[in-house]
């Protein structure tokens, strides 16, 4: 696991060096603030719920990032407690204050969220979950620039979304198609 390691330690600070500036600095802390506001999702979620013909995506997409939420921070991070980059490398440029000491890298949280859920509206929507898919990728991008994860750590929650995303795609496909019979 040591090339690993090396190869992600390698791989956040040649990333940083790549595209580091004042104003992507300014944006991925612009982004990360903004995504992590919890109230932005709720309003989105009753929004959604509340219409209709989203009815069913929104229900996914809950059901979707519920069981990343319990599969990765509830289980994986505690199982594998693999300590963040920004903990373990002290030159780390730090754009955002540091998580809690408990609060572990593998999987990342934030790719894993935002995967299963731009999966879920993917099987419901594929222009919408297109869209989806390119800020799951911002996210994914801004936990590597801001040395929250490595990237094997951003890769696995990401394949990991996408399997959780298709699988509460289809259940909940399935539950829809039971109820309207």
């Amino acid at each position: 696991m040591d090339w690993l390691t090396h190869l992600d330690i390698s791989t956040l600070y040649w990333l940083h060096q790549s595209v580091g500036s004042t104003v992507m600095n300014r944006f991925i802390v612009s982004l990360t603030t903004l995504i992590n506001c919890l109230w932005l999702w709720l309003a989105v979620g009753i929004t959604g719920l509340w219409q209709k013909r989203s009815r069913w995506l929104v229900v996914t997409v809950i059901v979707a990032v519920g069981a990343a939420v319990l599969i990765g921070d509830g289980a994986l991070k505690h199982v594998v407690m693999r300590t963040r980059p920004c903990f373990l490398l002290s030159d780390a440029p730090l754009l955002m204050p540091l998580p809690s000491l408990h609060s572990y890298s593998f999987p990342s949280g934030h790719s894993f969220f935002f995967f299963s859920g731009a999966t879920a509206i993917y099987g419901w929507n594929h222009r919408l979950g297109q869209v989806a898919y390119g800020v799951a990728l911002l996210v994914a991008f801004s936990r590597l620039y801001l040395f929250m994860h490595f990237p094997s750590d951003v890769l696995a929650g990401a394949i990991l979304g996408i399997l959780v995303g298709r699988c509460a795609y289809l259940a909940c496909r399935h539950v829809q198609k039971s109820i309207t019979k």
